[in-house]
């Protein structure tokens, strides 16, 4: 049986003002905010719920920093299946409430998500949780949850079908980059065209766990101690990072740094110039792909499509910080002329 709320099929929309401004002629945004719950995780959480289901199992064990968690929460009370999720320390309130509206039962670890050692221990002890009888695991990584993870390769296929062999380069935001390998493995998979885009991991400068090794031609991912305050990429563990060098290489991609304020930046220039919603972790794809640009790493004629992965409603804090110049004033009728 299988769990579906309708996500996928989302749509891919041409940039019609900061891809012209940079001089990049076809920039494309692929728009996951309209998924189910908001974030591309409900290709993963539609495909692990519906492998849980087909085992009988009904408990789910989780991990997440926001938008997991609310794609599970929700895809858990569509299967009747007990929903527990450990969530990063630092989750925005908005993906918590959302959670919790859909009746997961959710807790906060300190460190979690920062620090690559208690993220380590803490996952050790889920994964135990995760192997008693009628219970499953569930971390949007391929080296937790195979399964779970082949529903994101969808992704790479609907963009085969929408644009075909015209696309030439697609920009991933990375956390633990299961995203960015899903990707790449979702278009070498795909057999109904010739579609064989560069691959490009884009991570914030303060959580470089792949992106520097994969531009310096290093062979392996790294730990690091997480700065960053882009919500949904606090991931201070390699996990799929080794994975993701060794497949994105050879694509073409190569791994691209962004500072924070050049995210909040692109997550500003989205929702004002294109009227895309973003939160600051969907925003980051952006970021890479006109650092890139602006490095003369891109053709301007090429075909580029940039992941919008999580919608704006999702991180409340971000929204605040993009309207600090605008006000919503209190008028009489007499003053609306």
């Amino acid at each position: 049986m299988n769990i579906s709320l309708g996500e996928g099929d989302t749509p891919l929309v041409r940039s019609r003002a900061i891809g012209p401004a940079a001089g990049l002629r076809n920039l494309f945004f692929k728009l996951e905010t309209v998924n189910p719950t908001g974030s591309y995780k409900d290709r993963y959480a539609a495909a692990a719920i519906s492998h849980m289901v087909a085992a009988g199992q009904k408990n789910c064990i989780a991990t997440s920093s926001g938008n997991t968690g609310a794609a599970l929460a929700a895809y858990c009370a569509a299967a009747h299946i007990r929903c527990r999720i450990a969530i990063v320390e630092t989750a925005p309130a908005a993906k918590l409430q959302q959670m919790m509206a859909y009746g997961a039962e959710i807790y906060r670890v300190r460190g979690f998500g920062t620090d690559a050692a208690i993220t380590a221990r803490a996952i050790t002890m889920l994964e135990a949780l995760g192997k008693q009888p009628g219970h499953a695991l569930q971390i949007s990584a391929y080296q937790y949850s195979p399964h779970g993870m082949t529903g994101v390769e969808s992704l790479a296929h609907e963009l085969a079908e929408q644009r075909g062999a015209e696309i030439d380069h697609v920009f991933c935001p990375a956390g633990g980059g299961g995203l960015t390998l899903a990707v790449a493995r979702g278009f070498e998979n795909f057999s109904k065209t010739n579609c064989r885009p560069a691959v490009h991991c884009v991570q914030p400068e303060g959580n470089d766990t792949i992106a520097g090794a994969l531009r310096e031609g290093a062979d392996a991912a790294r730990d690091v101690a997480c700065t960053t305050a882009i919500s949904g990429l606090q991931v201070a563990s390699v996990i799929d990072g080794h994975d993701v060098i060794r497949e994105c290489r050879p694509t073409g991609g190569t791994g691209h740094q962004v500072g924070d304020e050049e995210t909040w930046a692109a997550q500003r220039r989205l929702a004002r110039e294109e009227g895309i919603f973003s939160e600051p972790a969907g925003a980051v794809a952006l970021a890479g792909a006109l650092k890139a640009a602006a490095n003369g790493e891109v053709d301007p004629d090429s075909t580029i499509v940039c992941l919008v992965t999580g919608s704006g409603f999702k991180d409340a804090t971000s929204v605040g910080k993009m309207n600090a110049d605008a006000d919503c004033p209190l008028i009489t009728v007499e003053e609306i002329v």
